[in-house]
Order: C-alpha cells, then structure tokens, then sequence
C-alpha cells in the first residue's frame, strides 16, 4: 500500500518495493534537507535498504555540502534521479562519485525500468561524450580550473553540459576559479549559456581571448545568463591570472 508523507520541503512516498522522494519547485536544496530526507527514508525502511526514485523536478540549485551527503548516501540500495531538463542534469552532475548506483532520468518509465531491475551493470553517466569529441582539455594548476579550447566549436547545450561535469568531477568539494581559453568559439545557445551559469560551482571565470566575435559572446553571456560568479574577459593569460588571485574566496 502507497504511504504519503509531506514535509515543507519534499513529499516522501512509500511505494512499496521502492521509496520516492520528491523535492519542492524553486527551492534550494541544503544539508538540512538531506538530513531529514535520508532520516524519513530510514524510518520507513529500518530492516533494509530499497531503491529510491528521487524526483528533483525544477528545483533551483544544491549546495555543496548537499551534494556531499547524496554522494555517501546509504539509506538505498539505489538512486534513480528524474530531471525535467538539462539543466536538471547538471544539478545532479554527482552521481558518478555516489557510493551506491546513481543514475540521472528524464522521465519516471526509464528510471523505474532500471531502479528497479537487478540484473544488470549500473554505470554513472560520466564519461559519456554527448557528442563532445575533444572540443576541450581540463586541468587543475595553482589552484584554478584551466579549461583550454582545442578547436573551433560551437557551445551548445550538450558541450555545456560536459564543462559542467568536467568541473564536477575535478573539484567535488572545493570551489576553486576557471580560466577559460577560448579558440575560435563561434556561438553559444542559450540553453548553453544557463546551463553554465546555474551549473559551475566556481568563484570565478577569467576568459582569455584576443577574437572580438568571442569579446561579444563574452558580453552577450554576461547579459543574458547572469552568471552568479564574477565574469571578465582578458587578452592574456597573465592578465588573467593576475584578477583571479585577487578574487577572495567565497
């Protein structure tokens, strides 16, 4: 038999084999949220563990310190998280790094299909290109996340979205500076652009480049996505490093 429980924040439901979880619209997910989340679940499995279906719907962004507590959650045997859209996809870009199978889904059919089927590998979705063939290359130096374009390239939703998981992965905990090289960026989309402004977790992005098509793209991101971090483009990378040491910490 379905069981309800509501709290402020979330809806919690006993579905029998599993548990779903889903968040309020427009709100910030914090630690406090997690806690009593996974204390609810807890309560309603306390001989063991079953999947979860954690709906996060439209929810507005996760903080870090909630982030971690998904990652080392163990009050389920698995996490199947449902998104309404990429950008949900990014909010949730931790699910390579969980303890226990975590897989991102845009609708509930697929994410039943596999929360509740035991027969198979359950890999991250890390690691998948979305059709990004090396457009760029990461790495951390100094303390700051280099990001350096490889090729001419459009920036739509999909290489967005691999940025942000780069990023993700490279730095769970900590929320370090970006420099971005850019090479011949011709264009971004908008779904590109609030996808890297609502999904990196960094204090802030220093762009290097020379192109004035990329000064104007530069711009045109700034006004059109405003992105929560400080944002300057440069047309050195000593310029560029030069302002983000002096960027205080967050």
């Amino acid at each position: 038999m379905v069981q309800q429980g509501t709290r402020t924040r979330y809806q919690l439901e006993d579905a029998g084999n599993y548990v779903r979880l889903t968040w309020c619209p427009k709100i910030t997910i914090d630690a406090r949220d997690v806690v009593s989340a996974a204390e609810a679940i807890t309560a309603l499995s306390p001989e063991r563990s079953r999947p979860l279906v954690m709906s996060i719907g439209v929810a507005e962004h996760i903080t870090p310190e909630a982030r971690q507590l998904l990652i080392r959650n163990i009050c389920s045997s698995r996490t199947a998280i449902i998104g309404a859209d990429d950008v949900g996809r990014v909010l949730t870009a931790f699910t390579h790094r969980s303890v226990t199978p975590t897989r991102y889904f845009t609708t509930t059919e697929e994410a039943l299909d596999w929360v509740l089927d035991d027969t198979g590998e359950h890999p991250s979705i890390f690691g998948e290109s979305y059709g990004v063939q090396k457009a760029f290359t990461s790495k951390m130096l100094d303390g700051v996340l280099w990001v350096r374009w490889t090729q001419p390239f459009h920036i739509d939703a999909a290489v967005a979205e691999n940025i942000v998981l780069r990023a993700e992965f490279m730095n769970p905990t900590s929320c370090p500076p970006m420099l971005l090289e850019l090479r011949e960026v011709m264009s971004a989309t908008d779904k590109a652009m609030r996808i890297l402004a609502d999904g990196l977790n960094i204090k802030a992005l220093a762009v290097v480049s020379a192109d004035l098509r990329e000064k104007r793209l530069i711009t045109s991101y700034k006004q059109r996505a405003y992105p929560p971090y400080p944002t300057l483009r440069f047309n050195t990378i000593k310029e560029a490093r030069r302002w983000l040491d002096l960027i205080p910490e967050p």
